[in-house]
């Protein structure tokens, strides 16, 4: 209990002051990090991590489009009663004998020329989003080729490694033919050999 008073004052006397001997925001973030054993994020830089921002859109997409349904069905329901109450009402001359009438069916209309505003612009979010998982996704494929791509320089170091080796493969070729040419004149000298016995 005491330990929960000591902590309520400090919180109420906001905090106790921490001096850190960082002298830089960089030395305190990487202490930070060190004793919390924690990644800092500084502004809206966040590890870069294309999959997950697929799959979030994806999922962002698909509550977009279930929304527009749910929300299509509704303004369908408005319209059905609208024309039914306009229908009702059976023109102009009978909405002035009635005014409560008239001013249902105003609502109505009101009600889904609002809905109506909503899906047009959940059908606009919707179409933003695809744009925006496709371009995502296109960035994906792109950085997944760059990233199987050797670097400028590591095909330059191939290269130099590849040009350093083409003399010792010279001098490979080289052995391999003065043993074929050493191997067929042991066989000569053997069937000479032979010929004089």
């Amino acid at each position: 209990m005491v330990r929960v008073r000591e902590q309520l004052d400090d919180w109420e006397q906001r905090g106790k002051e921490v001096v850190s001997e960082a002298t830089s925001d960089e030395d305190y973030f990487r202490a930070y990090a060190r004793r919390y054993r924690a990644q800092v994020y500084k502004g809206t830089r966040r590890p870069l991590d294309p999959e997950g921002r697929i799959s979030s859109l994806e999922g962002i997409l698909h509550s977009t489009i279930q929304q527009r349904d749910d929300l299509q069905a509704v303004v369908d329901q408005l319209r059905e009663k609208l024309d039914r109450a306009q229908q009702m009402v059976g023109g102009a001359s009978s909405s002035r004998e009635d005014p409560g009438r008239s001013v249902l069916e105003g609502q109505l209309a009101s009600a889904a020329a609002r809905a109506e505003d909503a899906l047009a612009q959940l059908r606009e979010r919707e179409q933003e989003l695809r744009t925006t998982l496709a371009r995502t996704t296109t960035l994906e494929a792109e950085m997944a080729e760059l990233r199987l791509r050797p670097e400028a320089a590591e095909v330059a170091r191939w290269h130099q490694e590849a040009k350093a080796a083409a003399p010792w493969q010279q001098e490979v070729a080289e052995a391999a033919r003065w043993r074929q040419e050493a191997e067929e004149a042991a066989r000569l000298h053997t069937e000479a050999g032979d010929l004089r016995t």
